[in-house]
């Protein structure tokens, strides 16, 4: 196995899946939204931890929206495969001081989220420590009878690429209010029948070319549909930093909308009533474009990516 010095968290995910036993047969395949451990796929499995300083600021943000956070976070995954989340498990590493209020406050806001998707908290694990406090939660979930889970892997040339709403600018507030796009997508894939799914939490340029890496394929962006999703806090921080409002659409995360792929098949009328917005389609060329003026030109795949920093 070739060995990357280059300090990136996609090369240290093609290191890790290297070294991984071959997927169980029939179950998802590594780097998706969630993973299959039970043979037959009955269960699908997703992690994620959350860090004061990164992903929250303690000493801005209240215990009980963190708490909300670190359960959505792992919600959103589901809804990028459209299943039905089932139960958690929720570990934590609490700074020494932090108060008993503030402890069962975190737990408060990760229960509250989980009720309200039906998603039962049954244990997890807590410790203390000098250090800021993380929050790890992991979360079980089952497929729809009606229906697989949608992977990142499905989409082909011609299929059309759409959004589930506004983007770009969570950092204002949306990234702790979020609301995980559960309900929706058990819906879209119910309806529509999508090739392929992705929660958008490192930027839809970064998480379109991951479903296109996934596919074998490659996507074109179209610029006026971007533009019809940008989200209003977008334009706010365009205004302070400079940065364009497209920019920080495609670029900043933690929007956790649902960047959808269809067949071209499928007819707007059925689009439409779920609120979903066209933004581009899938190309044989491998890669990431965009489509602006009548001029296509690559794009680079920006977000948040961990060992980097900040988006770029």
């Amino acid at each position: 196995m070739t060995r990357s010095n280059e300090k990136d968290e996609l090369h240290l995910i093609r290191e890790i899946a290297g070294r991984l036993a071959p997927r169980i047969a029939g179950g998802v395949p590594f780097g998706d939204d969630m993973a299959t451990i039970a043979p037959g796929g009955e269960l699908l499995w997703t992690v994620d931890m959350l860090m004061d300083g990164v992903d929250f600021d303690s000493r801005r943000h209240d215990w009980r929206a963190i708490g909300r956070k670190a359960m959505a976070v792992n919600l959103s995954d589901c809804a990028a495969m459209a299943v039905h989340p089932q139960s958690a498990l929720i570990a934590v590493a609490l700074n020494d001081a932090l108060s008993m209020d503030d402890a069962l406050a975190l737990f408060d806001g990760a229960q509250a989220c989980a009720d309200e998707f039906v998603c039962e908290m049954t244990g997890g694990d807590t410790n203390s420590w000098a250090w800021p406090t993380v929050v790890s939660i992991t979360v079980a979930a089952r497929p729809d009878p009606d229906f697989g889970p949608v992977m990142r892997g499905g989409a082909r040339p011609g299929d059309q690429i759409y959004v589930s709403g506004l983007l770009g600018g969570s950092i204002v507030g949306r990234h702790l209010t979020f609301q995980p796009r559960v309900r929706e997508a058990l819906q879209i894939a119910r309806l529509l029948q999508p090739h392929a799914m992705i929660d958008i939490s490192d930027g839809l340029a970064l998480d379109v070319s991951r479903i296109a890496e996934a596919s074998g394929c490659g996507a074109l962006l179209d610029a006026a549909g971007l533009d019809g999703c940008i989200h209003p806090d977008a334009r706010t921080l365009a205004q302070r930093d400079g940065r364009s409002a497209r920019e920080h659409a495609l670029s900043d995360g933690e929007d956790f909308e649902l960047a959808v792929v269809v067949h071209a098949d499928v007819i707007e009328d059925r689009i439409a009533p779920l609120g979903l917005r066209r933004v581009g389609e899938m190309i044989r060329q491998p890669g990431l474009f965009l489509r602006e003026a009548g001029e296509i030109r690559p794009l680079e795949p920006c977000g948040w990516r961990h060992f980097r920093g900040a988006s770029q």
